[in-house]
């Protein structure tokens, strides 16, 4: 995938880069060629550099002798080190500021990193000697006809003029500078060093940052489709358990059977199943949206167990919140289920009088926490239901929330179950 230029200004995904960085490879969290990582990238460069000039400075200072001290020579190798380091960063930005597609700009950053190498080779074979004279003469580092002294560092161990003798036991002369070994040896040497200073090990991780970045999109995309799958379960195992002939049924022949002995039980049986169709069937088509409230929940809520307690009047049932509470989000279908499974699986197997209360309270971290209570049969008690509602209510949470939201089911020492979903205290918008 091609990194539109507004993102080449966003650090990329913690997924990708990891999370711990230091101090030296916290530029790797940019995308690479981008402004931020040139930066970083030179700020490092510039401390590594830095303190090898400084030691290779250092060390010729201790030579006693002026005239042997080979400012031409660190010149040079300052101006090798910090144009290539400088120059391939600088054009790699401006390549990626060009949005090309993929193909052609890791083309034009390879191309624009051997200009950088071809340019370094140029300065050596055309621009190195005229600047190393220009500064011997004006350090006295010139022999008796005017020309500069050329003299061979041996960074941790001699300074010494290439015609000199070896050391004794050594049997050797110094090796010669103009030889073909040494000049074919060099050149490669100094393209290597070009070529890693200019960002040739870049192209790789760009390689290997598009990769990534491929490969989590398609992450990304299989969760967002499997969320949506949780969703669209969830939804209908909701409207199922909701609309489904046998809840309409059981309804519908409570009350014909109210009709004959209690008239007054049969019409609020009627009033309450549409009160709940009302509050419940507009909401299973349109709360799927970010701004589902507690408020809204808890009136599917209240008129799911009004009816229940029409069906059922030994159950008793209660519903209560803190007014503020009430504009807060919660996602939807998730209180209706755990209401939902208090009277199946709590209420309707025990025998007598049974209860189902729901509140929202703050928890004790500050989250908020939706709390179905029941003093049924408890764990166990009934063998309906697969627990594919409660699973999906887990992946679910855990895909809107991450680790900060949770669904947990505890039983009450008194009997029954009390169900807690926890979630953080956001606000919805007006």
């Amino acid at each position: 995938m091609t990194i539109p230029v507004t993102a080449l200004d966003q650090p990329l995904p913690a997924e990708l880069t990891g999370r711990d960085h230091g101090w030296f490879t916290r530029y790797r969290r940019w995308p690479v060629f981008s402004p931020a990582w040139a930066r970083g990238r030179l700020w490092r460069m510039a401390l590594i550099l830095g303190s090898v000039f400084v030691v290779l400075v250092l060390t010729v200072l201790t030579n006693d002798n002026p005239a042997d001290r080979p400012w031409p020579g660190i010149a040079e190798l300052v101006l090798t080190l910090t144009g290539p380091a400088l120059l391939g960063p600088a054009l790699g930005v401006w390549v990626r500021r060009q949005r090309w597609d993929e193909r052609r700009e890791w083309w034009a950053l390879l191309l624009a990193i051997l200009a950088v190498v071809a340019a370094t080779q140029a300065f050596h074979a055309w621009g190195a000697e005229p600047l190393k004279q220009f500064i011997a003469e004006r350090t006295g580092n010139v022999d008796e006809h005017g020309k500069r002294r050329r003299i061979v560092m041996l960074i941790g161990m001699t300074i010494r003029s290439p015609d000199d003798e070896a050391e004794p036991h050594s049997g050797t002369r110094g090796s010669d500078p103009d030889d073909p070994a040494s000049q074919i040896s060099n050149f490669v040497t100094r393209a290597g060093v070009a070529f890693l200073l200019a960002g040739g090990l870049g192209l790789r991780g760009l390689r290997r940052e598009r990769e990534g970045l491929a490969a989590l999109a398609r992450e990304r995309a299989l969760a967002e489709a499997q969320a949506q799958r949780r969703e669209a379960e969830l939804r209908l195992s909701v409207l199922a358990a909701q609309v489904e002939p046998h809840f309409l049924f059981n309804t519908l022949a409570g009350v014909r059977s109210a009709i004959a002995t209690d008239p007054a039980r049969a019409a609020e049986m009627i009033d309450r199943l549409v009160e709940y169709l009302r509050a419940a069937i507009p909401r299973l088509r349109s709360d799927g949206s970010a701004q589902a409230t507690v408020g809204g929940q808890f009136e599917i809520v209240r008129a799911y167990l009004g009816l229940m307690a029409a069906r059922m009047p030994r159950l008793g049932w209660s519903v209560q919140a803190e007014e503020p509470l009430l504009r807060h989000r919660f996602p939807p279908l998730m209180l209706i289920s755990l209401a939902e499974n208090a009277v199946k699986h709590g209420v309707e197997p025990k025998i007598g009088p049974a209860r189902v209360d729901v509140r929202a309270e703050r928890s004790e971290d500050g989250r908020l926490a939706l709390v179905v209570e029941d003093d049924g049969a408890g764990f166990g008690a009934s063998a309906a239901g697969t627990g594919l509602g409660l699973a999906n209510i887990r992946e679910r949470l855990a895909q809107l929330y991450g680790d900060r939201a949770a669904l947990t089911l505890k039983a009450r020492p008194g009997g029954g179950v009390s169900a807690t979903i926890t979630v953080p205290l956001e606000e919805a918008e007006a």
